[in-house]
């Protein structure tokens, strides 16, 4: 008498053989199964990314430091007015594409000084445009 409901049938052999293969090994069966990723490394750069880039609010620039940046940015103008193009090292905050305004992250970026547009409100080291209200700090370089 059975005691479950396929036991009559559980040790019956299957009727007929579809391939001439040999049967597959435990081994190899249990890695048809086994976890996919198939972006190998993703997750790992997400999470690099995101320790790297942490998004933070755009911080309001006290007085002091407004008139120090002022005076530093009247120096780079008379050094370009000069032919110079001093070397320099800006800290400034770059807004998040996708977040909401004053979102973002703090760069640093050391270059080359080739424009600087008091009218435009921005200066360029070598092909990047810095929009002024976004700098931080500006540190002219030996």
């Amino acid at each position: 008498m059975p005691k479950g409901e396929y036991d009559d049938i559980i040790n019956i052999a299957y009727p007929f053989k579809t391939t001439n293969r040999p049967p597959m090994s435990i081994e190899n069966r249990a890695k048809i199964f086994a976890p996919f990723a198939a972006l190998r490394g993703h997750s790992d750069a997400i999470h690099q990314t995101a320790q790297n880039n942490l998004t933070i609010c755009q911080e309001e620039l006290l007085e002091d430091f407004r008139e120090e940046l002022n005076g530093i940015l009247e120096e780079l103008t008379n050094a370009l007015n000069n032919h110079q193009h001093p070397l320099i090292k800006v800290n400034y905050f770059e807004q998040d594409k996708y977040l909401a305004k004053g979102i973002g992250t703090y760069k640093t970026l050391e270059g080359t000084l080739t424009k600087l547009d008091l009218n435009a409100k921005f200066l360029q080291i070598v092909t990047t445009k810095i929009p002024l209200q976004n700098i931080r700090q500006i540190k002219l370089s030996p």
